[in-house]
């Protein structure tokens, strides 16, 4: 279908509704579940960067950035603050699903992002989740401990994630509602949920809330014979040495700014 067919494109506000009252089961209005709506435009507008002039009516994609969602922006009025409709490429509506679901999981836009880049990557995150998952009887107490987690860990790694569908594993609810012990999204309910975290525990919740500061802390004063962990700590350290290369790269172009 092209492009240029925007008949068949759909508003993405029927779209949510759609995806997460038939499939998730949420009740009508979603309205009445802001802390989700607002969790999901957050992942939405880091899959599909905009940018909007400051006297602009319109919104446009950044072409500057990888538009991972294929979405059209028309004026509701005239005015530079008027809002968009906001219409959504019906082929990218599994690619949607399956983004909601991961961000269930993984919390973090850029891992959702990650997993959708980077083939090696997302074998990393597979096996980092089911080493919290599959190796912590907390699971069991957060009800998550259901086989359609097992299904989208097996599928994960090799998945078309533009085609094919994920398993929905949570029940009635999503964990970007923030409700309960979920805290916003698995992993760090999974933190929440033990009584003592090690080390090694400790160095995975940070990173996986996109503390790297803290990850990096733990990282530092790991000592461990595991052979997960020593990777994943060296892959933290290494995230770690990037980001401060690119901070300090970006204070020598303000230095010469000034």
């Amino acid at each position: 279908m092209s492009e240029a067919d925007k008949d068949n494109w759909r508003e993405i506000s029927s779209v949510y509704e759609d995806l997460l009252c038939r499939k998730v089961g949420l009740s009508k209005p979603l309205s009445q579940h802001g802390k989700l709506l607002n969790s999901i435009k957050t992942l939405v507008n880091a899959l599909s960067p905009s940018l909007k002039q400051k006297d602009d009516v319109c919104r446009k994609p950044d072409r500057s950035k990888t538009q991972h969602l294929r979405l059209d922006y028309t004026p509701l009025g005239h005015g530079c603050d008027s809002r968009n409709r906001v219409q959504i490429h019906p082929g990218d509506i599994t690619l949607l699903w399956n983004a909601i679901l991961l961000q269930g999981i993984f919390g973090e836009p850029k891992l959702v992002i990650q997993l959708l880049e980077q083939k090696a990557r997302r074998q990393e995150l597979v096996e980092w989740a089911r080493e919290l998952f599959f190796e912590r009887q907390s699971l069991a107490g957060l009800g998550l401990l259901r086989q359609e987690m097992i299904l989208l860990l097996n599928r994960l790694p090799d998945a078309d994630l533009t085609s094919e569908e994920l398993p929905n594993p949570f029940a009635d609810a999503l964990p970007q509602m923030g409700l309960g012990h979920l805290q916003g999204n698995v992993l760090k309910g999974l933190a929440a949920q033990t009584a003592a975290l090690s080390q090694g525990d400790s160095m995975m919740a940070a990173y996986f809330r996109g503390d790297l500061q803290e990850a990096y802390q733990q990282a530092c004063q790991l000592k461990t014979d595991n052979e997960m962990l020593v990777k994943y700590r060296g892959l933290i350290l290494r995230q770690y040495k990037d980001a401060s290369s690119f901070d300090a790269l970006l204070d020598t172009f303000r230095k010469k700014d000034c």
